[in-house]
Formats: C-alpha cells, sequence, structure tokens
C-alpha cells in the first residue's frame, strides 16, 4: 500500500462538523497530528478529564448497525466511517477529539472526512510502517435468515477486498460485486464517496423509534421496490463499494496496515470485528 514504507500523520489539525444519524445531535470531530506509533485515539472533550479511547479490539461493544468503542465509561459511536477514511487515505497516526458520542453521519459516506484531510495535507513521519501480515487462511462465518455470510483473509503482498452482496428485497438493490487492491488514491476516486445504504422499510422503523428524525433521503440512500428514493447513484454498484468502506473501517482497529486478500459475502460488522480478532490472534 505505500510508496515510502514510512508511517504519517495529517500535517495540521483540521475539524469537519455533523449531524449524527442516531442520535440527531450536533457533533465537531477534530482530526490532530500525532507521535509515531501512536495509532488512532478518540478524545471526548465534552466530558470531565478527557477521557481517551484508543482505537483496539479490547474496546469494542456490540451495538447493532454501527461500530462503536468503549473504554471505563466513555464512548464513541459510529466510528467506521472516519476510521475508514484515515485507514484509506493511510493516515497511521492521528488524534481524533470529539465534542459528543455519535460521529457526523455527513452525506453517509466517508467523502467529507477524505476532502478535510486533503485540505491540510499529510506529513511523512521517519519511522517505518507497522505491517501485519498473515501466515495462514482465516475465514468467520454466520448464518444470517437465508443467507450464509462470510468474511475471509489469506496472505498476499498488499490489501485487496473482494466484496459481494445480494438483496432480495428490495430487488432495487439487487446483487453487487466489487474488487479494488487498496492505494490512497483508489480510496479516494472510488471508496470514499460511497453512501450508506437502508430499506424503506428499515428506514421508517428508525423513525418509529425516534431515531434519524434529522436525517433525509439526501442524507444516505434509502431504497424500495421501485428504486432509489429521492437520490442518484454515484456509481452503479454504490450499495457494495460502502460495504466495502465499512470493512476497511472494521479492519482499522488492527492499529496496522494488513497485508491480505479479503473476501466477503455479505458480511457486516460483527463477522468484520470477528475476522481482525482472529487476524490479531493468529499474530501473537
Amino acid at each position: 500500500m505505500s510508496q515510502s514504507g514510512l508511517q504519517r500523520t495529517l500535517a495540521t489539525p483540521v475539524s469537519v462538523q455533523g449531524i449524527g444519524y442516531w442520535s440527531d445531535r450536533d457533533i465537531t470531530v477534530t482530526f490532530q497530528p500525532a507521535e509515531p506509533d501512536s495509532g488512532f485515539v478518540f478524545v471526548r472533550e465534552d466530558l470531565t478529564g478527557k477521557p481517551r479511547i484508543p482505537v483496539s479490539p479490547e474496546y469494542r461493544i456490540s451495538i447493532p448497525r454501527r461500530t462503536s468503542l468503549e473504554k471505563n465509561g466513555a464512548r464513541v459511536e459510529m466510528v467506521e466511517h472516519i476510521l475508514s477514511a484515515l485507514t484509506g487515505m493511510q493516515v497511521d497516526n492521528c488524534e481524533i477529539r470529539v465534542t459528543g458520542t455519535e460521529m457526523p453521519g455527513m452525506d453517509g459516506s466517508a467523502l467529507a472526512f477524505v476532502e478535510a484531510f486533503e485540505s491540510v495535507g499529510y506529513e511523512t513521519q521517519e519511522v517505518p510502517a507497522r505491517i501485519l501480515s498473515l501466515n495462514a487462511p482465516l475465514i468467520q462465518e454466520e448464518e444470517l435468515q437465508d443467507r450464509h455470510c462470510f468474511v475471509s483473509a489469506e496472505p498476499a503482498e498488499d490489501l485487496k477486498i473482494a466484496f459481494e452482496i445480494r438483496y432480495a428485497h428490495p430487488a432495487s438493490i439487487g446483487t453487487q460485486n466489487a474488487e479494488f487492491l487498496l492505494t490512497p488514491e483508489i480510496y479516494r476516486k472510488e471508496i470514499a464517496p460511497c453512501r450508506t445504504f437502508v430499506t424503506r422499510q428499515e428506514a421508517e422503523a428508525f423513525l418509529s423509534q425516534g431515531l434519524a428524525k434529522r436525517a433525509t433521503f439526501q442524507d444516505l440512500l434509502v431504497f424500495d421496490e421501485s428504486g432509489l428514493i429521492g437520490n442518484s447513484l454515484r456509481f452503479p454498484n454504490e450499495c457494495v463499494r460502502h460495504k466495502i468502506l465499512d470493512l476497511i473501517g472494521d479492519l482499522a482497529l488492527l492499529k496496522y496496515r494488513l497485508h491480505a486478500r479479503i473476501q466477503a459475502y455479505c458480511s457486516g460488522h460483527e463477522l468484520n470485528a470477528k475476522l481482525a480478532g482472529s487476524i490479531l490472534a493468529q499474530n501473537q
């Protein structure tokens, strides 16, 4: 993935403001340069003592439909898009200062975060990048309704991700495939702009629970049997590309640049996290 083989961070701090999909609350995220080998850490600036939550599998907690971390009662939720943007743009070290629990949803993609990084640039650090390689293939599987879902990893000299999704309802999503060799250039152009998607039934269920009241059809992709509602696709297979975006964010829990060939079928955050855990266990 790296041309220089050296770690890097952001050149200067940069902030992004937005609304949390689930909480409907305004939040500001400030990305700050960090020292080599420090990885990613969230800082809850709104809480007493400004507690720090390192990005690590040991702090992951299970909350439906999003990746969340918690340490000593301090929590951050829906972190996958931010972590995906940092990892996809090959930022190794960053302090992420936040003013609330849930990260801003923006337009449902990682594009706003990438654009913020690009606006300030990057600083190469004179320390070798930390690479995590596999010794043998790994797979995580689960049965989900009428589908056998899996995500697997096998040894490789870089990071390649292939993903397939299959939706019978609504049929307008259907079956989609995508495969990428991950580089910052490919991430920026082909993955970062791809948005969160839900079915109309799911969207209505969220609203009935008092969730996502400030979100609109322009903030994410909502599908019914007739197709996309009130929006237009950026790519014909945007949905599966977003699943790759999420997977990259979930694998950021590893704290290393992963070299592997990843294949996934209908995988979600829970299965992705299990794969990250098995990769770490193999390298201990």
